[in-house]
């Protein structure tokens, strides 16, 4: 946790964040399906309550991002999810869309995750489906925060190469969160700061570019 307008949600491999806005706690991302217990003790440790979440932001629809979208929702079906419009499919089907290319950013990391896969029977990329509801908002294009009801200021940028459906969060303070679209994880594997599994690199790293120039032109020039 940085402060009360940030909270860091810290599951097994996911970090998810709740973003203090007018009306209540915006959550980015929800975790694997089997980290509910996990993710209830994470948010008694910040003192939020599932009442308190005014909107879910996914930034893609794969298993560690999505898997507990029913079940919050069967606690607070109220909240509106934020989505890009591509994650409509992918979410219906509960399943990482692996069938447009792509593949692990190199052979010692594909050989880790199949290493990971045989001794974690849970490691499946699917997750429960989930249907768009009436209520949940489809993003086609960069869009204002406040544009969609959400009280902060920020923006919500497309940030594909990871997956095609990929998002990311920008508040006007220069904070960021990118989901997939940038990562650390692995680095001894030789993932060069890159996510494990990429869908296109060259939108992967497009995405990166856009990000930073968002950022700087973000943030107060000195």
């Amino acid at each position: 946790m940085r402060d009360r307008d940030t909270i860091c949600v810290q599951l097994s491999v996911t970090n998810c964040f709740l973003l203090k806005a007018d009306n209540g706690y915006v959550l980015i991302d929800t975790g694997y399906v089997y980290e509910w217990e996990l993710f209830c003790k994470r948010l008694k440790e910040a003192g939020v309550g599932l009442s308190e979440i005014s909107h879910i932001i996914l930034t893609h629809a794969h298993d560690d991002h999505a898997g507990l979208l029913n079940r919050i929702l069967d606690e607070n079906p109220e909240i509106p999810v934020v989505m890009s419009y591509r994650s409509k499919e992918p979410l219906l089907h509960g399943r990482n869309d692996q069938t447009l290319g792509g593949g692990y950013v190199n052979r010692r990391v594909g050989l880790l995750a199949s290493l990971k896969k045989m001794l974690d029977k849970r490691w499946t990329f699917t997750f429960p489906p989930y249907t768009i509801r009436e209520q949940d908002i489809l993003i086609a294009r960069q869009t204002e925060l406040k544009e969609i009801g959400i009280g902060l200021p920020g923006r919500i940028i497309e940030t594909p190469g990871h997956s095609i459906d990929s998002i990311s969060v920008l508040r006007d303070n220069g904070d960021c969160f990118v989901g997939d679209a940038a990562a650390n994880f692995l680095e001894f594997a030789g993932t060069k700061h890159c996510v494990l599994y990429i869908q296109d690199m060259d939108e992967y790293y497009a995405s990166w570019k856009a990000l930073c120039a968002n950022i700087s032109e973000t943030l107060p020039t000195q």
